[in-house]
């Protein structure tokens, strides 16, 4: 087993962290994805057909690659919010009352994840706000891996009604 893991690497880690790096734009980033690949590899070649490896290597790269531009996206949306966009606050030409506003809905994002339950507060700072991976969130919060992932989901869709609900409100 070891023997073909090494040939497989050989032969095809060239092509998966080029496809990588052209997703994702990071070597650095390419390199992880492409090293957890393989690690995925290992763990799944007993079951792998022989001659069909590659099609699930750059399927597992190209899936990984995708989580990483979604968590990326989702990441900068949400800490733009957290953070206030502190780069465009801190511009010249933006106007005061953009920086008030910009910092008033800070806040209240901020209010409003302090106020949701257990654990979805926790996974919110966790996952979102320090972007801590999933495997040690679940280990400190004594869940699985699948648990962090629902419960995650379920906690951004708590918090998004809820702002819906206060912005609601305040027109109103």
């Amino acid at each position: 087993m070891k023997r073909r893991f090494e040939h497989l690497v050989d032969e095809h880690g060239g092509r998966l962290l080029q496809l990588a790096r052209l997703m994702l734009r990071s070597s650095a980033e390419a390199e992880d994805v492409v090293q957890d690949s393989l690690i995925k590899l290992w763990r799944h070649l007993p079951e792998l057909e022989a001659g069909g490896e590659l099609g699930w290597l750059i399927t597992c790269t190209r899936n990984a690659c995708l989580d990483q531009l979604r968590g990326r996206n989702r990441q900068r949306g949400f800490l733009q919010l957290v953070a206030g966009d502190s780069k465009r606050g801190e511009q010249p030409d933006n106007p005061p009352e953009h920086q008030t506003e910009t910092a008033e809905r800070a806040r209240r994002l901020r209010s409003t994840i302090a106020a949701m339950p257990e654990p979805a507060r926790s996974l919110l700072i966790l996952r979102d706000i320090q972007e801590i991976d999933v495997a040690t969130v679940a280990n400190t919060l004594s869940l699985t891996r699948n648990q962090v992932k629902v419960y995650t989901f379920r906690a951004r869709r708590a918090l998004r009604r809820r702002l819906e609900e206060e912005a609601n409100e305040q027109v109103a």
